[in-house]
C-alpha cells in the first residue's frame, strides 16, 4: 500500500509526464525506477528536472525532445555502452538531441540534472537570438565533456533556485534560456555567431514593464510574459533590460518585492500576510529571501524600525 509520500510523488510524477510531450527521457527514467527528486514544467516541453538513479540499464531511442544532462554528484561508474569510451562524473555534461539513440550502464548512485526542451524551443532560440531561419540546426551528440560555462550555470544558478515558489519562477526561466542558448552558440553545428545587442528599452517601454512588475508583485511572473508586454523576444528582452536597469529581470523583481516588504513591515501586517503580498510563498521563504539581503529577519527588521521611532 503506498503511503501518503509515495503517493504524493507518484502525482508529481504523473504531473510532470502529462506536461512533457514528448520528453522521451524522463519517461525513459520514470520507468527504469531513477528517483525524481524535483521537477519544474515552465511551459510544454520545456522543463528541468534532477534525478538519483543507481545500478540500472537505460535505453533512449529516439526521444522528440532535446535533453542537456549535467552531473551533480558522482557518475564515475556510469558509461555509454554504445558511444565513446569514458566515465561520468561530477560536473560533465552529456548533449542529447531529439534524433538521439543510446545505451547506458550505471553501477553505483548519481546525481544529475536535465533541461528538457523541443526542437521548437531551440529554433526559437536561434531565431530570436540571431534573426535567422533555424529549422535546419542540428545540437550535436555528445557525452562526457566538460563545458565550465553549463556547469556554473546550473550548479551555481538553477540548482539553488526553488523550483516549486512561483517567486522563483522568472530566474528559472531565464536560465534554462541561457543554458539553451549557450548549447546553440557551443553544440550546434555551423551556428553563426551572435549579434551584438545594442542600447535598452525605450523609457515608455520600461515605465510600463515596471508598472506590470508592481501590478503583479503577489504573483508568479515569466520571462515571457515580461518580453510580450515589451514587445520583444525574451533574448532580445533581456539583455536590453540589463542594460536599461543594471540587472537580469528576475534580480529586479526580487529587489520590487523586498522594497515593498520593507514598507509593509513599517505597519502591523502580520509576517505571513506580508509575505504573500509581496510573491512569496510562506513566511519562512520570505524570512530567507529577506534575511539573504539585508542581515536580519523581517522580525528583526520590524523590532529595530519600532526602536529607532521610540528613541
Amino acid at each position: 500500500m503506498a503511503t501518503g509520500k509515495g503517493r504524493e510523488r507518484d502525482a508529481s510524477v504523473q504531473h510532470a509526464m502529462q506536461q512533457t510531450r514528448q520528453a522521451g527521457v524522463f519517461d525513459a527514467l520514470v520507468s527504469t525506477g531513477a528517483r525524481l527528486e524535483d521537477s519544474c514544467w515552465l511551459e510544454p516541453g520545456l522543463g528541468v528536472a534532477s534525478w538519483c538513479n543507481r545500478y540500472d540499464q537505460t535505453r533512449y531511442h529516439k526521444p522528440g525532445n532535446h535533453t542537456i544532462s549535467v552531473y551533480l554528484q558522482g557518475g564515475e561508474q556510469t558509461e555509454r555502452l554504445d558511444g565513446p569510451g569514458g566515465h561520468g562524473g561530477a560536473g560533465k555534461v552529456c548533449i542529447m538531441p531529439d534524433h538521439h539513440r543510446s545505451e547506458w550502464l550505471v553501477r553505483e548512485e548519481f546525481r544529475f540534472f536535465h533541461l528538457y526542451f523541443t526542437p521548437a524551443h531551440f529554433t526559437r532560440i536561434a531565431e530570436q537570438a540571431c534573426d535567422k531561419e533555424g529549422r535546419h540546426l542540428q545540437l550535436e551528440d555528445k557525452t562526457f565533456i566538460d563545458d565550465p560555462q553549463a556547469v556554473a550555470l546550473v550548479q551555481g544558478q538553477l540548482m539553488k533556485l526553488d523550483w516549486q515558489h512561483g517567486i522563483d519562477r522568472m530566474a528559472l526561466s531565464h536560465g534554462a534560456w541561457m543554458l539553451m542558448l549557450h548549447a546553440y552558440r557551443h553544440h550546434t553545428r555551423e551556428a553563426p555567431a551572435l549579434p551584438e545587442v545594442r542600447g535598452g528599452l525605450a523609457p515608455a517601454v520600461v515605465r510600463r514593464v515596471q508598472e506590470y512588475l508592481q501590478a503583479h508583485l503577489a504573483e508568479p511572473v515569466t520571462l515571457g510574459e515580461l518580453a510580450r508586454e515589451a514587445g520583444l523576444s525574451e533574448y532580445h528582452f533581456a539583455r536590453m533590460f540589463g542594460q536599461s536597469l543594471g540587472c537580469p529581470p528576475h534580480r529586479y523583481l526580487l529587489g520590487l518585492r523586498l522594497k515593498r516588504a520593507k514598507q509593509l513591515l513599517a505597519g502591523s501586517e502580520p509576517l505571513a500576510s506580508i509575505a504573500a503580498q509581496c510573491g512569496f510563498s510562506s513566511q519562512a521563504h520570505f524570512g530567507n529571501r529577506f534575511r539573504e539581503a539585508f542581515g536580519l529577519s523581517p522580525g528583526q527588521w520590524r523590532a529595530q524600525l519600532s526602536f529607532s521611532c521610540h528613541r
